[in-house]
This record gives structure tokens, C-alpha cells and sequence, in this order.
């Protein structure tokens, strides 16, 4: 036969697929799904992912299940819990929740503050509550812990230099940072294993309670120490957004949750604590120095106590609620070592991050903003250093005070020199 004619046959003999030799036929068929089954399983899972992106609790879900994965990787370990600032209903809720969680994966872990808890509301949520925290002193061996966590801060240093109000912290350079939970504006890059920052929640403890609603460990109705839990979130929720007034929707939906669980007799009580009168009298203080510029009010109130540092805030909150005021700026030294200032807004226009931002800058040293803010309320810091030696604590507040309001007038486009105004 002529190499022609064979190759004619040949082809004639294969141009059926279905007449392929059987040993040939499984060959290219197994050939075939090799290249087409990754493709189809690529497919499949694309359309599952689709699927699950449409329900609304996926991201939801998957933040906490990627809090879960970290908590896993460090079980068995002793974790710090840190409050940077003053402790405060949402601060101190966040910590709590955070410690809940830790506790299924054999962490323990320890709530530390470095300021005191200077507020009555706030003394009386960690008294009626029985929250475990312990204030921060020099012979506090922190090397005991393998790693910390922050919570309701958006500055992941725990260095004194990042925070004038802060004591100096014997913190081993080598401890991590494991997570990083807030609402505040971002301030720059935080390195940690877990980091969750939401400008658009209205306090940190509505983050937790979503990872408590959406997570594998959620609060249970029959147990006292859920409910426990359960209303000093709702509390924190309260008062960081002013009875829910500047509540955003994770705010709503976290207190939804947490109604469930909550004991309300409790959260009524602790938010009718009464003030103390070192705090009376800064009230008192600030009404008598007020100074009116516009819609402006400020108000300097001299030497202020660490312990009684809340007062600032309150009389800030009482003097914005004056007819014709819509924002409220109330300053004092405290302890002889930093300014420590807060605004209360109720404008529409004013941005208290931005505003406090440009009118007292960075910290040159730091790298740090000494003011800053969120939605209707903000607050600065300013190290005094050198100044803090000055005999003449008279002529000091007097400086500072004319410091503090020349800073802020500028801003508003005024003359330094004001009119006391009369009530």
C-alpha cells in the first residue's frame, strides 16, 4: 500500500471521534477535564463568593472571623488590654467585650488605664458592673504579657511622647501590638495583627457588639455576666453618641442587639450618678470666666486635678447649650503638666478634627496632632515641658490662657483681645 492511500484510510478511520481506539478516547478525555475542571471549580467558586457578597452581614461576618483567626493564632498567650485615655463608658465597654472574646481561646487578659477614672458616671459603670481594671504604676511588670491590645485610640504608641497626658510606660520594645479597635479618625499607619477602624461608627462598642452578634461566641440571655456586659456596651454606645442623637447605622443595629440583654434598670442608674463637687466647681469656674466671640464660647478654668480632668468636658457640654452658642471651648492645666482642652459643637459647618488641627498643629517632636475630634465634640493636649517648673503659677495660667485664645480667635478670623461677656 502507497504511503498515500494508508494516510487516507487513517483519516477516514479517525474522523469520528467515537471510533478513537478506547485506550486513545480515555486519554483525551481524561486530558480534557484536566484542563477544564480548575476553570469550572474557578467558576463555581466565583459565583459562591458573588452569592455571599449580596448577603448584607458578609463583610460583617468575615471582619470577625478574621478577629477569630487572629485570637487563634495567639491562644494559650496573656494579653494587655490597654484604655489610653481616660476611662471612659466606651473605652472601658470595648476593653470588656474584647477580654469576652479572648477568654475562648485560653488568653488571659488584663484591662490596664494609665489614667485615673476621674468621672462619677464612669466610677459608678465599673462599681455596679465589677469590671476587673487596674490603673497603671511603676512597678506594674508588663514583660509578664506576651502581646497587647488597644482599644477606642486611634495612635497604636503607648510612648509617653505620643500622649502628654500618659506616664512614662516600661513597655517591652519587642511586644506586638495584636489589634487595634476604634472609631476616630485615622492619625496615620498602624502595624498589628488585626486592625479595625470606623469613621463611620458613632463609638467602639458598637464594633464590638457586631463581632459579638456576627462571631462564633454571642451573649446569652441566661447568663448574668452577659447581661452584665451586654448593658455597659449599650451604656458606651449612649454617651459616646449623645443618647443616640449622632447614632450612625451600626449604632442603631448594635443597640437592637443589645437590648436583648441589657439590663435598662442598671444603664438608668448608672447615667443618674451625681457630680462631685470638685466638678461643681469648674462648672462654676467656667461660667464665671466665659468669653463670648460670635456663635463662640470659651472659657479657661485654671488648675485642674488629674482626678477631676472630666469636668473640662462636662462644662464644655453645659456652655454649648447657652441661647446664641452653637460651640463651646473649655481649657485648664492639669497636674502642672499639660493643657488638656474640649470642644462641643452643635454647628452643622464646623469640623472639631480639622478645627483643632489647624489651630494648634503638631507636635514637632512627636510628629503628632495635639488636637483633634469627631462629629460634634474634640479635644487637645499640649505638654507644657519646661514650663511645668514655673514657680509663678499665676503668671503661667496667665500665659497660657492668653496663648490658648489668641491660637483660637486667630482662627476665627478675630482680634486677639475679647469682651468678658456677662451672663
Amino acid at each position: 500500500m502507497k504511503g498515500n492511500d494508508k494516510r487516507m484510510i487513517d483519516e477516514q478511520s479517525y474522523e469520528n471521534e467515537n471510533e478513537l481506539p478506547v485506550d486513545d478516547m480515555r486519554s483525551k478525555a481524561i486530558q480534557e477535564m484536566e484542563v477544564r475542571e480548575p476553570i469550572d471549580q474557578d467558576i463555581e467558586d466565583l459565583s459562591e463568593e458573588r452569592e455571599e457578597r449580596k448577603d448584607p452581614c458578609y463583610f460583617k461576618r468575615k471582619k470577625i472571623q478574621e478577629l477569630e483567626k487572629c485570637f487563634k493564632e495567639c491562644e494559650g498567650q496573656k494579653m494587655l488590654v490597654v484604655i489610653k485615655g481616660p476611662p471612659d463608658p466606651d473605652s472601658i465597654a470595648s476593653a470588656w467585650a474584647h477580654c469576652f472574646i479572648a477568654q475562648y481561646f485560653n488568653i488571659e487578659t488584663q484591662i490596664i488605664h494609665f489614667m485615673p477614672i476621674s468621672h462619677s458616671e464612669n466610677k459608678a459603670l465599673v462599681k455596679a458592673l465589677r469590671i476587673n481594671m487596674v490603673q497603671y504604676k511603676k512597678d506594674v511588670d508588663l514583660s509578664y504579657f506576651n502581646c497587647y491590645a488597644l482599644v477606642d485610640t486611634p495612635i497604636a504608641g503607648l510612648k509617653s511622647e505620643h500622649d502628654p497626658s500618659m506616664p512614662k510606660i516600661d513597655l517591652p520594645q519587642d511586644m506586638p501590638l495584636f489589634s487595634l479597635v476604634d472609631h476616630h479618625k485615622k492619625t496615620g499607619k498602624v502595624h498589628g495583627n488585626f486592625i479595625d477602624i470606623r469613621e463611620n461608627a458613632g463609638a467602639t462598642s458598637s464594633i464590638y457588639a457586631e463581632y459579638l452578634q456576627y462571631g462564633t461566641y454571642t451573649l446569652s440571655a441566661n447568663s448574668p455576666s452577659d447581661m452584665e456586659l451586654a448593658t455597659a456596651l449599650q451604656h458606651g454606645i449612649r454617651t459616646d453618641t449623645d443618647n443616640f442623637f449622632l447614632a450612625r447605622e451600626i449604632d442603631w443595629e448594635a443597640a437592637a442587639y443589645l437590648s436583648r440583654f441589657a439590663d435598662r434598670d442598671l444603664v438608668r442608674q448608672i447615667s443618674s450618678s451625681s457630680l462631685t463637687a470638685n466638678t461643681m466647681d469648674i462648672l462654676q469656674h467656667a461660667l464665671e470666666t466665659k468669653e463670648i466671640k460670635d456663635n463662640y464660647i470659651l472659657a479657661g478654668v485654671g488648675y485642674v486635678r488629674e482626678t477631676d480632668r472630666d469636668g473640662i468636658a462636662l462644662a464644655a457640654d453645659y456652655l454649648v447649650r447657652r441661647e446664641g452658642i452653637d460651640t463651646a471651648i473649655v481649657f485648664g492645666i492639669i497636674g502642672d503638666q499639660y493643657i488638656h482642652g474640649s470642644l462641643r459643637t452643635r454647628s452643622s459647618t464646623l469640623d472639631p478634627d480639622s478645627f483643632l488641627k489647624d489651630v494648634f498643629d503638631i507636635d514637632k517632636d512627636t510628629g503628632q496632632h495635639y488636637g483633634g475630634g469627631r462629629f460634634d465634640k474634640g479635644g487637645f493636649q499640649i505638654p507644657l515641658r519646661i514650663f511645668s517648673d514655673c514657680d509663678d503659677k499665676n503668671l503661667l495660667w496667665e500665659l497660657v490662657s492668653k496663648i490658648i485664645k489668641s491660637k483660637i480667635i486667630k482662627r476665627l478670623g478675630g482680634k486677639i483681645s475679647m469682651a468678658e461677656a456677662k451672663s
